[in-house]
This record gives structure tokens, C-alpha cells and sequence, in this order.
């Protein structure tokens, strides 16, 4: 069932994750009320006071002791009667009072379907509603912090609203002038229509651009290449303080990947960081294996490390492995600085010289490695798409753009009216006012239950 088709019911879910010292039941929906009442056998708690309540979880069960908490409609999260009750644990009690629920009249919520009824009810937006879920799972402080600045402050809805003013204007008069298209200069004025769409391309332009760097950083990577033997297990385990890869002055010693989680200074995030096999010819089989691992990651990494021993001439295998990667724009970096510097080390152009044994340079080395994932992180004062189906509609208005202008340079009035039609569909489409319903489904689907 669409979850359109649900509003009118009373919906009820567990909304904390297994293992939690105390765990939460919500309930939304006209019947919260009489559905409290059933439980406790007592009358309703006031608004937004905790009361303990002894609640009845049905035959062969013991009475369970809870707080309670009721919030009366529009003034609460779904903007509908909502009650949360608190019980001891996270198991088999929340189970128990679900069921209790749900043979009382309640359904079972579906993914996201608080947040859906939030966003029905005007009580968020679909791009604070997006949000939720990523600061809910974020994994460092720097997704957590632009989630919550999303979440709360909604920049998203504020860039878009009167952009959505403009374009319902604009769709009003360009529909209403078809009969009448010689009137189209003076009641549709085509270089005011071209502004509007020049301002929502730059917009939504914006907006990608801002949400795919946050999807990069996300999943960000730091790989160190390089020949054999330069020392980049050494490297990878003194940026990580502890020793994680096998350092052996036998070539090839790695033969596979190896990843840990780095933390960057001033970023407030972990990236991943990949050691891998030295890029060289080799008649091992195995060898071979890692140094085609090793290219194939080039390709799908966020930064490249490129290291080499300065400490001696650069050799044919240290400029072949550089050629390689040289595209990526890698930092280039000089190791074994504790052993000197070679002074044709500077043909390689390094950025950095340290020394992975003795720890010199390594501070200023994480300083540029921060510098680099820093500058390709998003903007917090952009606004951020944080769900793909919203990001497809902003690819679709930007795709559909170039036929709206060539519309109004036509000047053909049924053109132009079904061009900013469209162009008007799919921006209340990424605003959350989608005429097509299903669209939020395919963005709550993957909320969590209780969300």
C-alpha cells in the first residue's frame, strides 16, 4: 500500500535500534488517544509532560512500567496526535506492546512513514526529511554536522521557495496566453522567463555539484602508489600510529590491498586509506595480481599518494609508476628523508620530504593530505540533495533546460506553455510538492522503521 493511501490511520513503531537500555514505541494518528488510554487504564498524560504510566501488554504478560509522553496535533513531529512510550530495554517488552498496539486498531508504520506524514502535514520539508537518515548514520562529525544543518535550518527550501513562486507565475500566464500568442510579449515577458531559468539552472547546478561532493567525501580514499620497496607499508603505518601492514625489505612483500580508517586533523573525518603492491614488472603470479589491484584502485580513489625514495636517484620504474598515475594529480611525496636527499630527487617534484622510520615531516604531511580532501569537501552554506531520487530530478531539470530555452527563443506560445510546464513539474518535484505521488515513496522506502 502507498503511503499516501495510509494518512487517516493510526500508525505505531519501534523507534530505537536493538540493545538500547531503554527503548521507544511511537504512535501517530487520530486513535493515540484512545489508544493510551486502553494501555494504561488511566487518563491521558498533559501535553509534553513525562508521566509514569503501568502499561498493560495483554494476557500471560506482567504490566510493564513506562514514561510516557504524549504530544497533542499540529505541535507535534508528524503534526498529527503522537504519543512515544519508554520502556526498560529494546527487546521482547517493545514487541509485546507493538502487538498490544496493533490488536487494538494500530497498523504497523512503514519505513519512513513519521517522516512522511511530517512532510504531508508541513512540519518539515523533503529535502530536511532527505536529511534525516544521514545524520542519523553519519559517521564522523563532518557529515553529522552538514545532515544537521539540513535537518534544522533547511537552506534547501529557503533557496527554492521563491524560485517556485516564479515558475508557478510563469506557468499561469504561458497556459493561459496559448489562444492568445500574440499577447506573449507584453503578458509573458521572454527575457524575464529566460532569467528565471538562468537563476534555477545556476541553482540546481549548485546543488549537484555540492551533493556529489558530499557523496565523494563520503566514501573518500586515500591510496599510496608507488615502486617497490620505497616504503609505503611504512608510510601506512605511521600515518595510522600503529603497525598494521608487514614492513619487510624484500620486494613485492605486499601483495594484496591493505585499508584502514585515517583520522584528518581539522576535517572531523576518517578517510580510507589504502597501502598497495609497488608498482613494478614481475614474473610472480601473485605480485602481478596486486599490481593490477593496485591501477584498477587508481581509477576509483578520491587522492593519490605517490611515493618514492628520496634519498637516492629516482630510477626508471619510480618515473614509469609516476606516468601512471600522473592524471590523478597525485602528492607526490619523498620518503627516507632520515637518509638524506638525493639532489635529483627534485625531479619528481615533491611536495613533502619525510621520513616514515623516524616520523620527520609526518605532521605536515596529514596537514596537506587534510588540505587536499578539504578542498574537494561541500560548502555548508549550500544547500545538499541528500536522497539519489531527488538528485535524478535535479540531472532531469538540468537535462530538460536546453529544450525550455529553445521554447521561448521559438516563441511559439503552446512550446513555450508546455516547456515551463515541465521545467515547473520537476522543480515542485525536488522542492517535495510532486505531483506524482510515488515519488515519496521511493525516497521513504528507505528510511528506517519509527522514522
Amino acid at each position: 500500500m502507498r503511503l499516501v493511501e495510509r494518512l487517516g490511520t493510526t500508525i505505531a513503531a519501534i523507534a530505537t535500534a536493538p540493545g538500547s537500555v531503554i527503548g521507544i514505541v511511537r504512535v501517530s494518528g487520530p486513535a493515540v488517544r484512545r489508544l493510551l488510554e486502553k494501555l494504561s487504564g488511566a487518563p491521558l498524560p498533559p501535553p509534553r509532560r513525562a508521566v509514569l504510566r503501568w502499561i498493560d501488554l495483554g494476557e500471560g504478560s506482567a504490566p510493564e512500567q513506562a514514561l510516557v509522553l504524549f504530544f497533542a496535533a499540529p505541535a507535534s513531529y508528524t503534526g498529527e496526535d503522537l504519543a512515544e512510550i519508554h520502556l526498560h530495554g529494546a527487546g521482547p517488552s517493545l514487541s509485546t506492546l507493538l502487538e498490544r498496539l496493533c490488536s487494538f486498531g494500530a497498523q504497523a508504520a512503514l519505513p519512513g512513514e513519521f517522516s512522511f506524514r511530517a512532510v504531508v502535514n508541513g512540519k518539515m520539508s523533503l529535502a530536511q526529511a532527505a536529511a534525516l537518515p544521514v545524520l542519523i548514520g553519519a559517521q564522523n562529525r563532518f557529515q553529522a554536522e552538514l545532515a544537521r544543518r539540513a535537518f534544522l535550518f533547511d537552506h534547501f527550501d529557503r533557496d527554492m521557495a521563491p524560485l517556485l513562486v516564479r515558475w508557478d507565475e510563469a506557468e499561469t500566464l504561458a497556459v493561459a496566453l496559448v489562444d492568445f500568442p500574440d499577447q506573449i510579449p507584453e503578458h509573458f515577458p521572454l527575457e524575464k522567463a529566460r532569467a528565471l531559468l538562468a537563476d534555477t539552472e545556476a541553482l540546481v547546478t549548485r546543488l549537484l555539484e555540492n551533493s556529489r561532493r558530499f557523496e565523494r567525501l563520503s566514501g573518500a580514499r586515500l591510496l599510496l602508489v608507488g615502486r617497490s620497496n620505497v616504503g609505503k607499508s611504512s608510510l601506512f603505518n605511521r600515518l595510522l600510529g600503529r603497525d598494521r601492514a608487514i614492513v619487510s625489505p624484500e620486494p613485492g612483500t605486499t601483495r594484496d590491498y591493505l585499508t584502514a580508517l585515517l583520522p584528518l586533523p581539522g576535517l572531523g573525518i576518517e578517510v580510507e586509506i589504502c597501502d598497495t603492491a609497488g608498482l613494478r614488472a614481475t614474473t610472480s603470479d601473485a605480485e602481478a595480481e596486486g599490481v593490477s589491484r593496485t591501477l584498477s584502485l587508481t581509477e576509483v580513489s578520491t587522492q593519490i599518494l605517490f611515493l618514492f625514495d628520496g634519498s637516492t636517484s629516482p630510477t626508471d620504474e619510480d618515473r614509469d609508476a609516476l606516468a601512471l598515475v600522473a592524471r590523478r594529480d597525485p602528492l607526490v611525496v619523498a620518503n627516507k628523508s632520515d637518509l638524506g636527499r638525493h639532489q635529483q630527487a627534485i625531479e619528481l617534484a615533491p611536495a613533502l620530504f619525510v621520513s616514515a622510520r623516524t616520523g620527520e615531516g609526518i605532521d605536515a604531511l596529514l596537514t596537506a593530505i587534510a588540505a587536499r580532501f578539504s578542498a574537494e569537501a561541500p560548502d555548508p552554506a549550500t544547500p545538499l540533495l541528500f536522497h539519489q531520487t531527488l538528485i535524478r530530478t535535479a540531472d532531469a531539470f538540468l537535462g530538460e533546460s536546453p529544450s525550455c530555452r529553445a521554447a521561448l527563443a521559438s516563441g511559439d506560445a503552446a512550446l513555450i506553455a508546455a516547456a515551463v510546464s515541465r521545467c515547473r513539474r520537476l522543480l515542485r518535484e525536488l522542492a517535495g510538492k510532486a505531483d506524482d505521488l510515488s515519488v515519496y515513496d521511493r525516497i521513504f522506502s528507505s528510511f528506517c522503521l519509527g522514522k
